[in-house]
């Protein structure tokens, strides 16, 4: 009898070792799927490539078919690599929400939370935000990375990226926190060696560019409803709102800025208004995040985090 139970226990590790087992090779496989690159899931998972190989082919042997074509030049999914990673993303998904399904609540934020952020925005509020989480989280860890290009969200191994404007990326899920308005400062000493800055003569005055939001043409607000699309000249252009803002600072142009960004020099009498009667299109402030309908209790967390600490800030408009 005793034997029996024995065996019986053994048989149940075993089982159950195959099943873990098989969530490891479909989670290796969410990685290769969704970064496109074997060392690039290698890298996410802390890995070898031949590690990451054997278990693709490994999944394969037990699935019983080819998921992937791997040549020396390229990588990609088989039809039926392709239908499994949908699934396998819905399989994740509903597995990371069974906790809050079965408890009616949802987890306390755990793990490390990786964020990548605009470099400008990211010094001021996101960091906010972030050490606000930390603080009422403290077994939270958070890594957070700061870049003013366009990223690939599934290769960096982040779980949200919050950028300014549209996110073009399908493959994302992308939600409107809110928009940002902006107004069009320059220094004393600019304005007055330019003289009365009218939007006739905006054209011919020299701008700080902003790629891609302050560049070619804007188009200018004014609190009536009325618009106008004025043409700039940008001599200077950069891709970094901070150092947009510090050419702003050094006289090099009129530019554009958030309230939250310039108030203080504003204030100070540093910067000035400039056709203080229009404002510029606001931008809007995305989240994006991975496809999938659940997701970690960090990142509801840091969301939430970063809404409270936006919703404070001057020139901020909420998302209906």
């Amino acid at each position: 009898m005793a034997v029996d139970v024995w065996n019986d226990e053994v048989l149940y590790v075993l089982r159950m070792k195959t099943t873990h087992d098989r969530l490891d090779l479909l989670d290796t496989f969410l990685r290769i799927g969704d970064t496109g690159s074997l060392s690039k899931a290698a890298r996410l998972l802390g890995t070898t490539q031949p590690t990451v190989s054997r278990r693709l082919l490994e999944l394969e042997r037990l699935l019983g078919c080819k998921l992937a074509i791997r040549t020396t030049a390229s990588f990609s999914l088989t039809d039926e690599g392709r239908s499994l990673l949908a699934e396998a993303h819905d399989l994740t998904d509903r597995w990371s929400g069974l906790s809050s399904r079965l408890s009616g609540a949802q987890s306390r934020p755990e793990g490390t939370l990786r964020v990548i952020g605009p470099s400008g925005y990211g010094t001021g509020f996101l960091t906010d935000a972030v050490t606000d989480l930390r603080a009422a989280h403290p077994a939270l860890r958070i890594e957070l990375t700061l870049t003013d290009r366009v990223v690939d969200l599934a290769a960096s191994g982040a779980e949200c990226w919050v950028c300014v404007g549209e996110v073009r990326d399908p493959g994302l899920v992308s939600r409107q926190l809110g928009s940002m308005e902006r107004v069009l400062l320059a220094t004393p000493a600019l304005l007055k060696r330019l003289g009365p800055v009218t939007l006739a003569r905006l054209p011919s005055l020299p701008c700080v560019g902003l790629l891609p939001y302050v560049m070619g043409s804007v188009r200018l607000l004014d609190k009536a409803g009325r618009s106008r699309i004025v043409a700039l000249d940008t001599p200077i252009r950069t891709d970094s709102l901070l150092s947009s803002y510090r050419a702003i600072l050094n006289g090099a142009g009129i530019g554009a800025a958030a309230p939250w960004m310039c108030q203080d020099d504003l204030q100070a009498g540093r910067l000035k208004r400039v056709l203080p009667q229009w404002w510029l299109e606001p931008v809007g402030i995305h989240v994006a995040l991975p496809p999938g309908i659940y997701r970690p209790a960090r990142v509801t967390a840091f969301i939430e985090a970063l809404k409270r600490r936006m919703y404070a800030l001057p020139g901020f408009r909420p998302a209906p």
